[in-house]
């Protein structure tokens, strides 16, 4: 059969064998990568992938954690409000209660300042615009004096 076609032609014919064997086993699932390149391409996309997986779950635990610290956030809101609501209601209770006018004596009005002290040192950013001496005046001072009863032991 090759003898009676050129020698282009026997080319051609050869050409044309190889192609559609090729092209018939790429049909039945067969390859041929010398490079490697479909190798590349699928680790390549495998790594985008789990790149794109781990910023995923980076983001929802960044949703997770905002949704937390608001929530932290609005529950110490709420307990500001409600310890300002308690402080208001204790001083207007303290300011109208009966012995209110009533000068302190001396040795319980400096206990309470000993201990009004301890407590800020435990807590300085609490007391910070306390003044150095409370009994020296001012509208929270203390009044010193006689007091209604005896000295409190407790």
């Amino acid at each position: 059969m090759l003898g009676i076609l050129s020698p282009v032609g026997g080319l051609v014919a050869i050409v044309a064998v190889v192609v559609a064997l090729l092209v018939g086993a790429r049909g039945l699932g067969l390859h041929w990568d010398p490079f490697g390149s479909g190798a590349r391409r699928l680790e390549t996309a495998e790594r985008r992938a789990d790149t794109a997986a781990a910023q995923a779950e980076a983001r929802g635990l960044e949703v997770e954690g905002a949704v937390a610290q608001s929530a932290r956030l609005e529950h110490h809101h709420q307990q500001a409000v409600g310890l300002a609501r308690v402080t208001v209601a204790a001083r207007a209770e303290a300011r109208n209660a009966y012995d209110a006018q009533i000068q302190l004596d001396p040795d319980r009005a400096a206990r309470l300042r000993d201990h009004d002290r301890e407590l800020c040192s435990f807590a300085p950013g609490v007391c910070g615009s306390a003044p150095a001496d409370p009994s020296a005046g001012g509208a929270d001072a203390l009044s010193t004096g006689s007091s209604a009863g005896g000295a409190d032991t407790g």
